[in-house]
Formats: C-alpha cells, sequence, structure tokens
C-alpha cells in the first residue's frame, strides 16, 4: 500500500491546475469579446453622431436655400443655434452665408443686408453632438455649399412710361429700348391696367396698386408685377411667351390654359386656369403670401411747376409768352408766309399754328440755343396742319393744354442730337407747390390740361422728347418717338412705338423704381459637400 501511495504522489493536484488554467483561458476570452463589444458599441455611437452631424448640417443648408428665396440672411437661424434629436443623439446646427459679388469681392452681411449686389455666397453649416465623447458626443461636422444668386426683385431703373392713375395700350403699341442690354420700365402708380390687340413691352410692366387685364397679343418680355388680380385671357400666338422672365401677383390670378411664362410664375393667392394649365419655364407656385414677392408702394406723380430758374443753360429771361409769339412770327415771315396769316400778326395769340401756307407756310426753326416758351396764354397750344419744329438746340415748351395732330413731329435741322419737352406743369407757383400734381387746378388764370398727339409721328431720331401732364397723355396713329412720358392717365394706342431714351426734367427728383422690399433670390447650387471644420 506504501509503495502504490508512493508513486501516486508525482500527480497530487494537477485537475486543481487544469481547472485554474480553464478558468483563466474564459475569463481572458470573456474580457476579448467585453473589449470587442465597448469597442463596437463606441464606434456605432461615433457613427450615430457622426451621420446625425452631416445630415444636420446638410439640412441646414436646404433650410438656407429656402429662406434665400424669400430674404436675405446673414446667419441662420437668426439667434442661438437649431436644434434636433434628442440624447444620445441631440445636435445643435448654425450656419453663415458669405457674400460675393460678380467680381468675387467679399460683401459684408449685418441685419439681413448687404452691402453690395450680391451674385453668389457660401453657405457654412457646423453641426455638434452634445452628450458624452465616448458615445460620440461632442464632435462637429461641416457642410459647405456654394449658390449663384438672382435678385427675384425687379431692379429698377426710373420708368419710360409713368402712369399715375391708370394705363390703357391697345392697336399695335410698342415699347422699346434704345440702350443696349437696358430693358424698360412701365409704371402704373395706383390704377388697373389693360393691355390687349397686339401690345409689346419690352421690359417690365409693375402694376403697384391695381389689377393687369392681358388679352389678344399683349406681351411683356421681362417682368410683370401686379398688386391686384391678374387676368390673362390667351395664350400667344405663335408660341411667343405672355410674359418672357417672372411673374409676380400679390392677389389671386386666372390664367389662360397654354400661355407661357419664361421663367417663375408665383401668386400670393390662388389661381384658376382651365386646359393644361400655364406652361412655366421655372418654378410655380401659389398661395405664397405676399411675403415671397417683391413689394412695391405708390410714390405719386412727382410734381412739376414753371420754374424758370431750374432750366440752367437755357433762354429763360423775360417774357417768355412773348418771346413765344415773337418766334412763330419771325418763321412766319422767313416762310414768306400770307401777310394776312394769323401767324404774321404780331397781335394774334398764336395758340393754334399750321404748317399750310394759311398759317406759317411752312416748319418752324428752333432758336440756335437752348431756349424756355411758355405758351399758357393760350386755354390749349395747338401744331397742326404738318407743323415740323426743327431744332437747333434744345427746347421747353409750358402750356396749359396740348394738342399736336397732322402729322406734327419735331426733327433736328443740323443732324445732331436734341431734347425737347413739353410740359403741362401743376399751375402752383414754386412757392406754393404742395408735391402733389393735381390735374385740372387752375391757379391766377393757369390751370393744368392733357397732352394729345395723333396722325402723324412725334419726334424723329436724333430727337428724345419728354412729356409731363398731371392729367391724360394720349397718342393715336401711327407715331413713333424717343424719350419718356409720365402722366395722371396714360392711354397708348394705334401703331405707336416709343423707344425709351431717358431724359428727365431739370429740378425735379423721378422716383426709382425699385421694391421697397426684396423677395430674395433665385438659388441655383454649385455644389455642397462635407469640409474639414474650421
Amino acid at each position: 500500500m506504501r509503495r502504490r501511495l508512493h508513486h501516486d504522489h508525482p500527480e497530487r493536484g494537477s485537475a486543481l491546475v487544469a481547472a485554474v488554467a480553464i478558468s483563466m483561458v474564459c475569463l481572458a476570452l470573456g474580457l476579448v469579446v467585453l473589449a470587442n463589444a465597448i469597442q463596437v458599441s463606441d464606434q456605432s455611437g461615433d457613427d450615430r453622431a457622426l451621420t446625425t452631424e452631416v445630415h444636420s448640417a446638410e439640412g441646414a443648408v436646404d433650410a438656407v436655400y429656402a429662406e434665400l428665396e424669400q430674404s436675405t440672411l446673414c446667419s441662420w437661424p437668426a439667434s442661438g443655434a437649431a436644434v434636433s434629436g434628442s440624447a444620445p443623439s441631440r445636435t445643435s446646427v448654425t450656419a453663415t452665408v458669405a457674400y460675393f459679388d460678380d467680381a468675387g469681392t467679399a460683401l459684408s452681411c449685418s441685419a439681413g443686408v448687404v452691402s453690395g449686389d450680391a451674385t453668389q455666397a457660401v453657405i457654412t453649416a457646423t453641426a455638434t453632438t452634445s452628450g458624452d465623447a465616448d458615445l460620440g458626443g461632442g464632435s462637429t461636422r461641416t457642410v459647405q455649399s456654394k449658390v449663384e444668386l438672382t435678385p427675384m426683385s425687379v431692379p429698377g431703373r426710373g420708368a419710360a412710361i409713368f402712369a399715375a392713375n391708370q394705363i390703357m395700350t391697345t392697336n399695335g403699341f410698342t415699347l422699346e429700348t434704345s440702350l443696349p442690354d437696358t430693358p424698360v420700365d412701365v409704371w402704373v402708380d395706383t390704377g388697373n391696367v389693360n393691355c390687349n390687340s397686339n401690345v409689346k413691352i419690352d421690359g417690365n410692366l409693375i402694376v403697384v396698386n391695381g389689377t393687369t387685364d392681358i388679352s389678344n397679343g399683349c406681351r411683356v418680355t421681362q417682368n410683370l408685377w401686379s398688386s391686384k388680380q391678374l387676368s390673362v385671357h390667351q395664350a400667344q400666338v405663335a408660341g411667343l411667351a405672355t410674359v418672357g422672365q417672372d411673374t409676380y401677383v400679390s392677389a389671386n390670378a386666372t390664367i389662360a390654359g397654354g400661355s407661357k411664362y419664361g421663367r417663375d410664375l408665383i401668386i400670393a393667392g390662388s389661381m384658376s386656369t382651365w386646359g393644361g394649365g400655364p406652361v412655366v419655364g421655372g418654378t410655380l407656385k401659389t398661395g405664397v403670401g405676399s411675403a415671397a414677392i417683391p413689394q412695391y408702394v405708390p410714390v405719386g406723380l412727382p410734381e412739376v411747376v414753371y420754374d424758370p430758374s431750374d432750366w440752367t443753360g437755357f433762354v429763360t429771361a423775360g417774357d417768355r409768352q412773348l418771346a413765344y409769339r415773337t418766334w412763330v412770327n419771325e418763321n412766319a415771315v422767313a416762310n414768306n408766309a400770307p401777310t394776312w396769316s394769323d401767324a404774321r400778326n404780331p397781335a394774334k395769340d398764336q395758340c393754334t399754328i399750321a404748317g399750310a401756307d394759311y398759317s406759317i407756310n411752312g416748319a418752324l426753326l428752333g432758336p440756335a440755343v437752348p431756349t424756355l416758351f411758355d405758351t399758357r396764354h393760350c386755354a390749349k397750344t395747338t401744331m397742326q396742319g404738318g407743323v415740323n419744329i426743327r431744332l437747333r438746340a434744345d427746347l421747353v415748351i409750358f402750356a396749359n393744354e396740348f394738342y399736336g395732330t397732322g402729322d406734327f413731329k419735331i426733327t433736328s435741322a443740323d443732324g445732331q442730337p436734341h431734347q425737347v419737352w413739353i410740359i403741362v406743369p401743376d399751375p402752383d407757383s414754386p412757392s406754393a407747390s404742395n408735391g402733389v400734381a393735381e390735374c385740372g387746378k387752375t391757379v391766377a388764370g393757369k390751370k393744368s390740361g392733357s397732352i394729345k398727339f395723333d396722325s402723324g409721328s412725334l419726334a424723329i431720331s436724333p430727337v428724345t422728347i419728354f412729356v409731363y401732364t398731371p392729367c391724360t397723355i394720349e397718342t393715336n396713329n401711327t407715331m413713333t418717338f424717343y424719350g419718356q412720358l409720365y402722366g395722371g392717365n396714360v392711354e397708348l394706342r394705334n401703331s405707336m412705338t416709343m423707344r425709351y431714351v431717358p431724359i428727365g426734367i431739370p429740378g425735379v427728383t423721378f422716383p426709382t423704381t425699385n421694391p421697397t422690399a426684396s423677395s430674395g433670390y433665385r438659388v441655383d447650387v454649385v455644389y455642397k459637400r462635407e469640409v474639414r471644420t474650421p
């Protein structure tokens, strides 16, 4: 027995050792599994946080896109940070907008106002996840986007035609521009617009406080803005666009099916249509509210009074009514008009003159230097029967009322550019002016009346003309001229062509045609990508 026991002694405790070794192996394997699980969990937390951050930053960039279409912003949100999600993936995000002009020069932005004309912007959005750093908290991701910006507002230039109350265009009226790459503005301050029968406005139509009715071949090649109801009754023939660029309506609209719009059609209210609806080259939006489109306010027709001191460089001294009558008399004599004609009689008022042999018997040769004439001794100044005012220098005529007919025209005698003004002023004196242009007002025998032209060409290039009255400007029957028209009411009809040349009136500040509030920009994305966080 003792010998046997002696032989078993070397193996004593080996099972215990083996058990301990196995336990240590299992413990080591468990630690490896636990470490791997922790690593996977941390990686999952990091991935979840980074994914949330990227999505939040991209969402902020998209939000800035939407805001830029309606307003100008310097940062998003306006204060603080936008928060999304919940713990442990709660993310805060902010975005900044840097603006640049055409030359790439950085523009400052403060309180939604940019220091220049922005044509591009860079949006930078940074998102940060809160929480434990071991679960991905405290990390940031940044997404950046470059965009091209086109203002949705209609840029102002001063109007080619300004109607304080209403405008009517019909039967072949055409408005063009004589300046390269410069479209024109037709501004209707408080009344309605009825545009019909083969009318072309090669520019912008801005109806500030009225309805717009378009029918029978009326088209606008640039932008249209209507404060109240827009009604388009038919599509244009030959596939032409009713509006060549953007159309804005701060009310409801009735739009003919098949009518075309070159870019966006934005309607604050509702739209009714038929057939396949309008054909829109850009975006069609309805029910957006007036804040989403440019805003204009009536500015009133500027008051113009008879103030010779404004006309620096013009002959204004002495009796300007007598000067006018003398000018007519001298021309009648030079033209060998009959001695019995009123035009040769200094005692006559010369309120009505004609180019025929019973009157001045020819043309009216203008003074050799810039000159101001006053015809307000006449209830109406009428030039008819082929009267041709042949300019050698600039000329201004003030009248109570003016009527040019029977092939009345104004030409250049020397082939050089000259300017002419036909003005029916407000009868207030400069010292008593109230800033309001008033039609039909009478002061000291002077009364503001209308201006009418028909049956002939008015101002032949290189002559430009400015026509002003607080009452009605009316044109008829095959007329062509270069210049500007400012009136209470404006009626343009029957094969009339006007080409815009801005000349203004000395001493008078005319309102711009800028909107009072910007509607933001058309946003075209150049790129959107993740970048290193600054």
